[in-house]
């Protein structure tokens, strides 16, 4: 038995599916509704968590956004458990999740899993299954095969073909008999390979033995029961090769595949492996990749393993208010308009000319509404700039994370910035948001930027004119979070710019720490204002703790004064892997990053940073005096008492700091450089210079 049950749970495990797109035949069985049970089966997986790759695979087959929770698994499994693979079917497998997400599997977290699977040395120990799931991934992302490769497709395919029994079937090593799991598997693999003679006729055998096999029922029996698994297989092996899982041939006694399959189907969508119900994640993934199947093959949109289309963010915008949004997936923008158009609800007219497709009316607005050219235009938003379509929409090519934005407009411009100073305004103070716009410049070929005057920016019910030079002044406004937008609406004319919106948080000054008797009274206010500015943090929930004497490592220093200065963290080079004591993935990894980069930090020798160690009130003046790139020429300050315990690197940043009063002694006139900074000290200088940078700008 426990033998059994190995061969088992391996088919299970392995089992994955690919259809090919063909031009579909009616339906047999109308009872089915598979786009319902499609998208509540994805619905369900999802409401069960994402707990494998092959749950993310059919996820993301079924429609829907992987998790960012998945996503920073499957990062963390590129760095650590990747070295220690050593089955092809793990890389496979891997490959094909990084597929689903959208990324590139030959170049992932600095590693080409493509490659590893065509020079892989140990593609046969485990039998057929390694040449069945290489061809899947391979042909998931489409992705290139070198002829010098141990494993070109042309060798993957004799070698599944080579395993074929004379029946048809295909069987896990030491069986003797056909496995439905395992020969829907390989008809799926050698589907796209048709064209060429000798497969087509395997592929025929093993459509014979599959009719053989049908129980009356419509499924097919596995380790002597029948299971969703083995249906699904079957349904997504016989969709690749063009054959009609509903069709008569296999609908014995009036039942079909796909009703045997709902029989397994829980009232929540879910599958279970066998009868009685119960849910099941190998049943519920299998499945909705089977449903998944037969939706595209209905459609004729393609393989289920074929390279997946991209998940853009769509945008509709009107004359007058936003008319809806949406995340879909598709390759042309237009698709992915009328995608999300139709899943809101919105009247797109397509019409067709001799140039093109182009969008007439949407929700009734036609173009041609303010009597010019005004009508429905396009732009695309792509790894955060504008980029400049050169065709059509119809022909247009999306790419993973872009946005596209659909909006009725004449001259209208695009948004290029909205920056609001200070970053995060508190709730005493008054703040500037300045809005530019960009157009394209056909003869320098590239935006030309330019002040957004007279555009409205709204935030909590305010609205403020921007003047002449793009900047809005506005009062202050309550702590909370807001939607800053930015609208060019006309009664009589197009928008003059896209409407834009930005998050905005208004920072409390009224908090109140659960230790704050605790703080000195010289610190009291720099630490609300610091916390309401964004730039220190607390301790805790709803009502935070401050924990004003705990010393402040130099990994959270790093972070306040990335906050501080408002460096970008992602754009920085990763100059935090000279530090052999930075962990990668840790919180404060991106802030040592951006801060050496830039020149504020550095380390302690040896190659280490020592993130844990309190930073010390000499070390925080240098990198105040290295970040404001303040004047060191004066040598002497004989109103610092105690500036001879100073280190002699220290000594200039510490007479710079204390003249611009960042830094200030105690009331016995002593810096104490050595001493460690606590988060109140830390609080006061840094909002001191928070103070002098804002009143720069």
């Amino acid at each position: 038995m426990k033998a059994l049950f190995n061969r088992a749970a391996l088919a299970v495990l392995l089992a994955v599916a690919l259809i090919m797109s063909a031009i579909p035949a009616a339906p047999a069985s109308a009872a089915v509704d598979t786009t319902t049970a499609l998208k509540k089966a994805g619905a369900a997986l999802l409401q069960s968590g994402i707990t494998s790759d092959w749950d993310a695979i059919a996820a993301s087959q079924a429609g829907y956004e992987l998790p960012a929770s998945y996503l920073s698994k499957l990062q963390t499994t590129m760095q650590k458990e990747v070295p220690t693979f050593r089955d092809v079917t793990d890389f496979e497998r891997l490959s094909m999740a990084v597929t689903a997400a959208g990324q590139d599997a030959s170049s992932y977290g600095g590693i080409n899993l493509i490659e590893r699977i065509y020079n892989s040395d140990r593609m046969l120990n485990q039998g057929v299954n390694g040449p069945i799931y290489a061809l899947l991934a391979l042909d998931y992302g489409n992705y290139d095969v070198p002829a010098s490769a141990k494993w070109t497709r042309d060798k993957l395919v004799a070698e599944v073909l080579k395993k074929q029994s004379a029946d048809g079937s295909f069987a896990f090593t030491g069986e003797k008999n056909g496995n439905p799991d395992l020969t829907g598997s390989a008809l799926t693999a050698l589907a796209p390979y048709f064209g060429q003679a000798e497969v087509k006729l395997a592929g025929e055998r093993t459509v014979a033995w599959i009719k053989s096999q049908q129980d009356k029922d419509g499924g097919f029996t596995s380790y002597g029961q029948s299971s969703s698994e083995s249906i699904a297989q079957i349904i997504i092996g016989l969709a690749s090769a063009g054959y009609d899982p509903l069709g008569e041939a296999f609908t014995p006694k009036g039942k079909s595949m796909l009703d045997k399959l709902m029989t397994f189907r829980n009232t929540d969508g879910s599958f279970s492996h066998s009868l009685p119900l119960a849910a099941n994640a190998y049943g519920t993934y299998q499945s909705v990749q089977a449903l998944a199947a037969y939706e595209k093959y209905k459609a004729g949109s393609g393989r289920l393993y074929s390279k997946p289309a991209p998940s853009v963010a769509v945008t509709v915008e009107g004359p007058e208010s936003t008319l809806g949004s949406g995340v879909t997936r598709a390759v042309y923008a237009l698709d992915a308009l009328t995608q999300v158009g139709a899943d809101k609800k919105l009247a797109v007219d397509v019409k067709e000319m001799s140039f093109g497709k182009y969008v007439n009316a949407i929700n009734g607005i036609a173009g041609g509404k303010y009597g010019g050219y005004d009508g429905w235009m396009f732009a695309v938003e792509r790894k955060g700039a504008w980029i400049n379509p050169s065709v059509g929409m119809g022909d247009f090519k999306l790419e993973a994370g872009d946005r596209l934005v659909v909006f009725y407009g004449d001259s209208t411009k695009l948004i290029s910035s909205v920056q609001v100073s200070p970053r995060q305004p508190r709730d005493n103070e008054t703040f500037t948001v300045q809005v530019n716009q960009q157009e394209w410049d056909f003869k320098a070929n590239e935006f030309a930027v330019t002040p957004a005057a007279g555009v409205a920016v709204q935030a909590g019910g305010v609205t403020v004119t921007t003047d002449a030079y793009g900047k809005a002044q506005f009062q202050p406004l309550s702590a909370g979070g807001y939607d800053l937008a930015v609208t060019g609406y006309s009664s009589s004319k197009a928008p003059s710019v896209l409407k834009h919106s930005v998050k905005l948080t208004v920072g409390s000054t009224s908090v109140k720490f659960s230790d704050e008797k605790s703080i000195a009274p010289w610190a009291i206010e720099a630490v609300k204002n610091g916390y309401a500015s964004g730039l220190i943090s607390g301790i805790g929930g709803s009502q935070p703790a401050f924990a004003p004497k705990q010393e402040l490592t130099r990994a959270q220093f790093a972070a306040l004064a990335v906050r501080l200065l408002g460096l970008d963290e992602a754009g920085a080079p990763a100059a935090a892997a000279s530090f052999t004591d930075v962990k990668a993935g840790s919180w404060y990894e991106g802030a040592v990053r951006v801060a050496s980069a830039h020149g504020i930090i550095s380390g302690v020798g040896g190659g280490k940073f020592q993130p844990d160690a309190a930073v010390s009130r000499q070390d925080m003046a240098v990198i105040f005096a290295r970040a404001l790139k303040l004047d060191p020429s004066v040598t002497e300050a004989p109103y610092i008492k105690d500036l001879g315990a100073a280190s002699p690197y220290a000594v200039t940043s510490i007479i710079a700091v204390h003249g611009s009063e960042f830094m200030v002694g105690d009331a016995a006139g002593k810096f104490n450089p050595k001493a460690a900074v606590s988060r109140e000290m830390a609080a006061v200088a840094i909002v001191n210079v928070y103070e002098h940078l804002s009143n720069q700008r």
